[in-house]
């Protein structure tokens, strides 16, 4: 509340700062001299509604500005939801990692497995729409992206090794490095027979020595045989 002359005027919580203010007093102290905008007067309740943000420039305004897609920045996890986590870029400006911009992993199933309140995370900057106020933001870009190790590693005719995460009806993935996994097709298991399902030769957390029979880094795909590595 502010003693405006005679009378006092509320200032909400949320018109004290553009960013984000859990209480008034983690803001402001009794006693303190502020300039307020006067937002709206109601005589018939007695009441004066006050703004300090409203004197301030809305961070929003030049956002587009100050950030570009591309960018590489700091910020601070504000807050964790089901779909991504909103990071504080600065005080007022807000952006989003959506859960399917957290890891190149496909392991990741919520934003609170990569993520924590408070927490301080480098992202990189994949839209700016002022307009909306959204920015969206990536976590994995700003980590590496693991293909171009597997490119360079990984070329037609390497030999990997990993453990069989899992089987599907038409082939078998295989864990290459911790975030790029290699399928191999059921027909590139064995030579010597057909085989209906992959499990009746593998299973999950077996350890498998395969060739790189395809690297496609556009597609993100890796295709493995094991079969080429075992005599006719």
């Amino acid at each position: 509340f502010i003693d405006i002359g005679g009378v006092d005027g509320m200032l909400h919580v949320a018109d004290i700062s553009h960013g984000r203010v859990n209480k008034p007093a983690d803001a402001l102290t009794v006693g303190q001299e502020l300039d307020v905008k006067i937002l709206k007067v109601d005589p018939a309740k007695k009441r004066i509604s006050l703004g300090l943000k409203q004197l301030q420039p809305d961070p929003w305004t030049t956002a587009a500005d100050r950030y570009h897609a591309g960018d590489r920045v700091r910020g601070t996890v504000a807050r964790v939801t089901d779909f991504g986590a909103f990071v504080e870029l600065e005080p007022g400006l807000d952006g989003l990692v959506h859960l399917s911009e957290m890891s190149w992993s496909k392991k990741v199933r919520k934003p609170s497995d990569m993520v924590k309140p408070g927490e301080t995370v480098d992202v990189v900057i994949l839209g700016v729409s002022p307009g909306e106020k959204r920015i969206s933001l990536g976590l994995k870009q700003a980590l590496g992206d693991p293909w171009d190790e597997v490119e360079k590693k990984y070329p037609v005719g390497a030999v990997v090794e990993g453990p069989v995460t899992q089987l599907k009806q038409f082939g078998a993935f295989v864990q290459v490095t911790e975030d790029v996994e290699g399928m191999i097709h059921v027909g590139d298991i064995v030579h010597e027979k057909r085989i209906n399902h992959p499990q009746d030769v593998l299973k999950v957390g077996q350890v498998v020595r395969a060739a790189v029979l395809e690297n496609d880094r556009e597609k993100r795909r890796l295709r493995l045989g094991l079969k080429q590595l075992q005599p006719t």
